[in-house]
């Protein structure tokens, strides 16, 4: 009975099932593992977010740590360049199309950090930032690198359009240097009454569909196991049916 089987048909079938079990498992600790991280994501966010607002030269006096700095507030004094302002493009806010406007800004100690001033919709100029000294504050954010399957970025000398906030590349731009991580405006003081652009909201802190997802993927795994017992059941009882008739005959 068990020789039908192993047979090179129901062989396949097996590795098939198992092959599909195997790969659903993996899928859905994949997305466990998405939530665990989310979840440190999150508690970093709240954590950084909600210290009071410093100086730069206090938050970041010499080496950049996104680990320890990433998202806490900072605040610093003195003029945007808009002269080599760049666009980060392909953003989308509110359900509007556009991009984000980033103007390097250079502190009264000759520090220069690049300043995501916020987001303006496809349809509009890149507003430009206020003249002066001013003082701003801001979240501290990383630089970001291109994904495996991520858009790239030419490289072309006067190029102002960007993928992603890739602080070496446009370093090129700026033809300065300037501070590995640039900052998402929170405010300018002076205020610009200009509503554009608007600023770059906050990450949402829940912790999305991953564990939906997750028990999704362990569910399919016992379809797929339940149906194959059945299957494999069946075959067995078909199997015994044969052997009585036999036996009888």
């Amino acid at each position: 009975m068990m020789r039908k089987l192993l047979s090179p048909r129901w062989i396949l079938i097996h590795i098939g099932v198992a092959s599909l079990i195997f790969l659903m498992l993996n899928l859905g600790f994949w997305q466990l593992n998405r939530l665990d991280e989310k979840q440190d994501f999150n508690s970093v966010l709240r954590a950084h977010s909600s210290t009071p607002v410093q100086p730069l030269d206090t938050a970041v006096p010499n080496e950049w740590d996104k680990t320890t700095s990433e998202w806490k507030r900072v605040s610093v004094t003195g003029f945007y360049d808009s002269s080599k302002a760049v666009t980060i493009i392909n953003r989308s806010q509110d359900g509007t199309a556009g991009y984000n406007s980033v103007v390097p800004f250079t502190s009264l100690n000759n520090r220069t950090i690049l300043v995501n001033r916020g987001f303006v919709p496809l349809v509009m100029e890149p507003p430009v930032a206020p003249t002066g000294e001013i003082e701003i504050v801001g979240y501290l954010r990383a630089s970001q690198t291109r994904s495996a399957l991520g858009p790239i970025d030419s490289k072309e000398a006067g190029n102002t359009e960007f993928q992603r906030f890739d602080i070496p590349l446009i370093s090129a731009h700026v033809g300065k240097t300037i501070e590995p991580m640039f900052l998402q405006l929170i405010a300018e003081s002076p205020a610009d009454a200009s509503q554009w652009p608007a600023k770059v909201a906050l990450p949402p802190l829940d912790e999305g569909t991953h564990m939906s997802y997750a028990l999704q993927w362990l569910f399919f795994c016992l379809v797929a196991l339940t149906a194959w017992i059945v299957v494999v059941r069946r075959k067995i009882g078909q199997i015994n049916a044969l052997a009585q008739e036999q036996t009888s005959a």
